[in-house]
């Protein structure tokens, strides 16, 4: 698939490269509906799928950030956008998962990683929407947040064909960590 050529204020925004690399597929793939970008921060990640034409709610405890961006792109070349991104606020840690079956096109998870949602990612994608994840890197003490060896694929592999799946060990060698970066595609029937 061809990637996307983005507006230099979307570079400026620092998404990331797995995003960059596969939001095109995503978008085609969303068939019209929203794609969720779970803790969204400033919305560096929305704003790719946005800027394709897609409508994005954006999912986090504090919007803060995310107005303040959309505030200054609204008088820019991402102006429209601006407009498709839909602000949610949610503490994930605490609120009960207000998305519906098959109500997105898609999700992406960047940089934030919490196993009790993902069986909530499982049934609100849509069959043949995908999911991206990528948790922290493995900075400094960043491995005691992250998964084991295998652990994701194990999670998503019976709802979801793994398009790209890419592990790396981090830490000390003694302690089972991996940073992951996985696009799965909801499979048409799971069971």
């Amino acid at each position: 698939m061809k990637h996307a050529t983005f507006d230099p204020l979307i570079e400026e925004l620092k998404p990331s490269a797995l995003v960059r690399r596969f939001a095109s597929q995503i978008v085609c793939a969303s068939s019209g509906k929203p794609i969720l970008d779970i803790a969204c921060g400033a919305g560096r990640n929305a704003f790719v799928f946005s800027s394709l034409g897609c409508s994005v709610i954006c999912v986090d405890k504090d919007l803060g950030g995310l107005g303040a961006q959309q505030l200054r792109l609204s008088r820019t070349s991402l102006s429209d956008a601006s407009v498709r991104l839909s602000p949610y606020q949610l503490d994930l840690f605490k609120d009960p998962w207000p998305f519906g079956a098959s109500q997105a096109g898609g999700i992406v998870n960047v940089h934030f990683l919490l196993p009790a949602l993902f069986p909530f990612f499982e049934s609100s994608i849509a069959p043949g929407g995908y999911l991206l994840v990528e948790t922290v890197p493995g900075c400094g003490g960043n491995y005691l947040q992250l998964p084991k060896a295998g652990e994701l694929r194990f999670a998503f592999e019976r709802s979801f064909d793994l398009e790209f799946y890419k592990e790396r060990k981090v830490g000390p060698l003694s302690f089972d960590a991996v940073t992951v970066q996985l696009l799965g595609r909801r499979k048409e029937c799971s069971r």
